[in-house]
Parts: structure tokens; C-alpha cells; sequence
């Protein structure tokens, strides 16, 4: 292996020798120029991009926690008032109850299915503000949640809701 390094640098040195001090300065500066081009653009140019799209990314999930928590403090605050029960619902008027908020708060349900004594729903993408005044609804008719499996999606404010279980309180 070293005898074929050695060989392509004896080439190359000769190569190197037989030009003119003008071509030799004119090949080093290109050298210089392509080197800087190659850092610019395989290095530093991809950790800029990496650096703003994490800070976007950061700058999303904060605005998303501070969100989180005022909507905390105002469920935690409508769950100490006094509000009268509604009736709670029967398994009969479940679906039927779903189906109403769902088409009053215009959430497209993509599946309704029965699982024994409870419904299995699915939301293919939902506004999240939207979903969560659909949550409330049911709570409103005590309607008990057994399973909830939620995946956030490109779009900010939508999720997907891959698994919502309910059965009537």
C-alpha cells in the first residue's frame, strides 16, 4: 500500500514540478478556493440549517408547554366550580350523543366501532382545541374514558387520534 502512495506522490510532485510558478500559483489558489467551497457547503452551511431548525423546533415546543399551561390553570379552575350534572348517558344514547358534538364541533369521525360495552373512535386529524371541547362534552354527560391514544401531526394544532375508548358513565 505504501509503495502505490508513493508512486501516485512521485506523479504527482513531477506533475507538480514541470508546471510554471504562475500555473503553480493559480492551481494552489484554486485549491484554497475549492477547499473553503467544500467546508462551506458539507460543513458549515448543514450545521447552520441543523442549528435554525432546532431552535424553530424549540421555540414550537415552548410555545406549545406555555399553552399547555395556561389551559391547565382554566380546566383546573372549571373543575372547581360548582356546575350542575347533567344526566349521564346510557350505553343506547352514546353513539348517537358522539355523533351530535362531533358534527357540532365539525370533527370528522373516521371510525365509530363497539367494543363490548364501550365505543372505539377514531379521528384521523382533529383540532386539538376542538378535540378537547369534545372531551369536555363527555365529561359534561359523564362519559368515562378508558383508552385515549393521540399522535401529534405535521400541522400545528391538529392531532390524529388513532384510539379514543368510551363507554357510558
Amino acid at each position: 500500500m505504501k509503495k502505490h502512495i508513493q508512486a501516485y506522490r512521485t506523479r504527482a510532485l513531477h506533475w507538480w514540478n514541470q508546471r510554471e510558478t504562475r500555473e503553480q500559483r493559480l492551481l494552489a489558489g484554486l485549491s484554497l478556493v475549492l477547499i473553503i467551497a467544500f467546508f462551506w457547503f458539507v460543513v458549515w452551511q448543514p450545521l447552520q440549517q441543523g442549528i435554525e431548525q432546532t431552535e424553530r423546533s424549540v421555540a414550537v415546543q415552548q410555545e406549545t408547554l406555555r399553552w399547555v399551561s395556561e389551559n391547565t390553570q382554566r380546566v383546573k379552575q372549571l373543575r372547581e366550580q360548582d356546575t350542575p350534572q347533567v344526566n349521564a348517558l346510557s350505553s343506547n344514547q352514546l353513539t348517537q350523543y358522539i355523533n351530535q358534538v362531533s358534527s357540532e364541533l365539525e370533527l370528522e369521525i373516521s371510525r365509530i366501532q363497539p367494543q363490548g360495552e364501550a365505543l372505539l373512535i377514531v379521528f384521523n386529524e382533529a383540532d386539538f382545541d376542538d378535540f378537547l371541547e369534545f372531551l369536555a362534552a363527555l365529561a359534561e354527560r359523564q362519559v368515562q374514558i378508558d383508552v385515549m391514544d393521540l399522535a401529534e401531526t405535521d400541522e400545528a394544532g391538529v392531532v390524529r387520534v388513532r384510539r379514543l375508548q368510551v363507554r357510558a358513565g
